[in-house]
């Protein structure tokens, strides 16, 4: 059936008409609004401007004229002036000066906010009397200096303040005119307000009539839309059925869990869902007609992408993991699968690229295989530390004896120090991995950190390159912490080892500086903590890129190659310092060498008493040393006879047992071994305390374990070896004090 063009030019002039009519409505609608909004605009402005005379000028004269009475009235100047004469009270003096100053700070505020002549005038008397009162205090304690009674000191100092106190009458009224005017203002401004509101709302009431009508005119042109709408829609049914399966298949790969890109035959990037973003960091202008040469870490060989264009060009897919490389320089790991996209004549159009991250489980098999390389250093520092440490013993005992025997011989000296710089190297490894299998216990004592770190470099410029200098630099005399002195010299040694390779044969400066710093360089200071120690190792070699300094201290990580490097020496560094509750900080530029910066607790300074008392090795007591390494037993007797004490040594547990219960009371001290074959250390401690309990014991060992330590109620002494036998000495005499 065709239609009529006369109705539907009809139904085409309704429309018409009506928007018209809505047109002309909005716009009557429109004008009062804007009348309206600049109406209560400008009175707005008129509430502003009164509140800003009212605030801005105002109110802060009407503070400065309080602080004025304040300072010059009752309990002012005036007030106190006239107590000072008559009481003679030394601290009305100063407080009058005080009072003084501010109330002439107040009158210089007051007089640049532009007061009016009047105003000024007034400030002026007041500031006048104020000077003449403020120049009067020295005649009053001159007075009361010299004996004058109150009125004589009121006849020199008398001062006519009633035209001061008339300008600050004056300066009153003028404030309580200016605010009732401002205040005015105001009010005047609210009323025009509260009128145009009132008119306001008789004009609104119109309106709503009018919307009324709008809305009827509104819905009719509605309803003819829907209609239209009606016929529309069923012409796109259709088309929203053909369209639907391809949004749901864009979704699907926008939204895919999977990095996916796909690229032209020339490997240009023409599409990238959302996760490729995500994981590459980079945004679709940086990628679009792009090649995804971009990502490429350098970890995969050029063989790599040999095969993969082949087997591409001929119509294969290509499975594999990729390191790639981010925006921002890190690296992330995809398994990745590529294939051609072909059309229906068999082409190849485009390739497809599916990548998986798998970044957090590669970390997570990394970090097993870092656990498992903890225990195994557990197992080996268990297995080798004792024997190995015994060995360490005798070493450094007999060149304490060589050094003791060649005391004039500079040459044998030198080749002391090597000997034990090496052994002290040796003793550093096996304290490194027994730190990281929990098994090395701390010995913390109170020194003299600026002397153990002259001590320390004595020793470590003997390893230094010719071509490395190396100097103290000292900027306070003592520097007290408690710190273990061997894990010191480990610690200082490994930054200066480090900085000694770094810098390699050319000419360089190792520089160690102590000082004190700021306490707040500390968060968690102890009670007794006096200040803060930096220790400073700075060198000038090549320096370290920020990759570096992100891992610098972790476990098993460095930079040197396979085999001659640990990777263990900045983590002991870091945890040495921080048991001792400190902390390192690492600064350093690729290209101007590096500073790690060591901050301790200060603790108080030892008295002389007491670090001669620390100090103090010689004795004569008797003493039962008990070891089952034949070595460690020649060299420890040696050196303790050499100390004057009478030493009775054993290498069978049970022996030295029987020899004690034979005379128990001969003995001054007990030095055991703990791992022996016959008789445990801990167990021949306790058959001699079950005899005498009082007798002091020392328990020596490369390791403790929980279960062989002594109870918390044994005063047993723990000393981890190997030791010097000097620092033995000193424990001895302090069980002996």
């Amino acid at each position: 059936m065709d239609s009529n063009p006369q109705q539907e030019d009809g139904s085409l002039k309704r429309p018409l008409a009506v928007a018209f009519v809505i047109g002309i409505a909005l716009a009557i609608i429109l004008s009062v609004f804007l009348y309206m909004s600049r109406e209560t605009g400008n009175r707005i402005g008129d509430m502003r401007m009164a509140w800003q005379d009212y605030s801005v000028e105002t109110t802060p004269r009407g503070y400065w004229i309080s602080d004025i009475r304040e300072d010059f009235g009752y309990g002012g100047l005036i007030h106190n002036f006239k107590n000072y004469v008559l009481r003679n009270d030394p601290d009305l003096g100063p407080r009058l000066r005080r009072q003084s100053q501010s109330l002439l700070d107040t009158i210089a505020a007051y007089r640049a906010s532009d007061p009016s002549p009047t105003e000024l005038e007034a400030l002026a008397q007041i500031e006048a009397v104020a000077m003449e009162y403020t120049g009067n205090i020295p005649l009053i304690e001159e007075g009361i200096g010299a004996g004058l009674s109150a009125e004589q000191i009121d006849a020199l100092v008398r001062v006519d303040d009633r035209d001061a106190l008339a300008a600050l009458q004056t300066l009153e009224t003028l404030w309580v005119q200016e605010r009732d005017r401002s205040l005015s203002s105001m009010v005047r401004a609210f009323s025009d307000g509260e009128r145009l509101v009132r008119n306001f709302s008789f004009l609104l009431v119109g309106l709503i009539v009018l919307v009324g009508v709008i809305a009827i005119l509104t819905t009719l042109l509605i309803a003819n839309i829907l209609r239209t709408n009606r016929r529309l829609k069923a012409e796109l049914a259709l088309r929203e059925q053909v369209e639907l399966a391809e949004r749901k298949l864009a979704r699907a790969v926008e939204q895919s869990p999977a990095s996916i890109i796909i690229t032209d035959t020339d490997l240009r990037i023409e599409y990238a869902n959302r996760k490729f973003f995500d994981l590459s960091g980079y945004g679709p202008h940086e990628v679009y007609g792009h090649s995804p040469k971009m990502l490429q870490s350098g970890h995969s060989g050029q063989g790599v992408y040999s095969d993969l264009k082949a087997k591409l060009k001929s119509g294969q897919s290509w499975y594999g993991v990729f390191r790639n490389l981010r925006k921002d320089g890190t690296h992330y790991w995809v398994s990745t699968a590529i294939f051609p996209l072909v059309d229906q004549n068999g082409s190849i159009t485009h390739y497809i690229g599916i990548g998986e991250d798998m970044t957090e489980s590669r970390r997570t098999r990394e970090q097993f295989a870092q656990v498992q390389k903890m225990e195994a250093v557990g197992i080996l520092a268990g297995s080798v530390a004792h024997d190995f440490n015994n060995v360490l013993m005798s070493v450094i005992g007999n060149a304490e004896l060589i050094e003791l025997d060649a005391e004039d011989n500079e040459d044998i000296q030198t080749s002391v120090n090597h000997i034990r710089i090496a052994a002290r190297r040796a003793q550093a490894l096996v304290r490194k991995m027994l730190t990281f299998a929990r098994q090395r216990p701390r010995n913390p004592q109170r020194g003299d950190m600026v002397k153990a770190t002259q001590e320390a470099l004595d020793l470590i410029k003997v390893a230094a390159p010719p071509s490395v200098k190396t100097r103290f630099d000292i900027d306070i005399e003592q520097a007290f912490a408690e710190f273990d002195g061997t894990l010191f010299f480990q610690t200082l040694l490994n930054l200066c080892h480090n900085a000694f390779e770094a810098i390699g044969d050319h000419p360089g400066d190792v520089v160690l500086r102590i000082s004190q710093a700021e306490d707040e360089s500390l968060d968690d200071l102890p009670d007794d903590a006096i200040g803060v120690i930096r220790l400073d190792v700075t060198d000038d070699g090549p320096g370290m890129t920020p990759e570096v300094q992100e891992k610098i201290f972790e476990p098993f990580f460095s930079t040197k190659p396979v085999g001659k490097g640990t990777g263990l020496g900045m983590a002991i560094v870091r945890n040495s310092v921080e048991e001792c509750r400190g902390r390192v900080e690492l600064s350093s530029t690729p290209g101007k060498g590096t500073r790690f910066s060591l901050f301790y607790p200060m603790m108080p300074i030892l008295s002389g008493q007491q670090q001669q008392e620390a100090r103090a090795v010689t004795g004569d007591e008797h003493i039962l040393l008990v070891d089952d390494d034949e070595n460690i037993l020649y060299v420890t007797r040696r050196l303790l006879t050499r100390y004057g004490y009478r030493v009775e040594a054993y290498s069978q547990p049970m022996r030295a047992l029987d020899a004690f219960r034979a005379a128990p009371d001969s003995y001054d001290v007990i030095v055991s071994d703990l791992m022996m074959p016959e008789l445990m250390g801990t167990d021949l401690i306790a058959s001699v305390q079950a005899v005498r309990p009082d007798v002091p014991t020392i328990l020596v060992s490369s390791y403790f374990d929980d279960a062989d330590s002594p109870a918390e109620s044994d005063q047993t002494v723990r000393v981890q070896k190997p030791y010097d036998v000097q620092s033995l000495a000193r424990i001895i005499r302090s069980l002996m004090a």
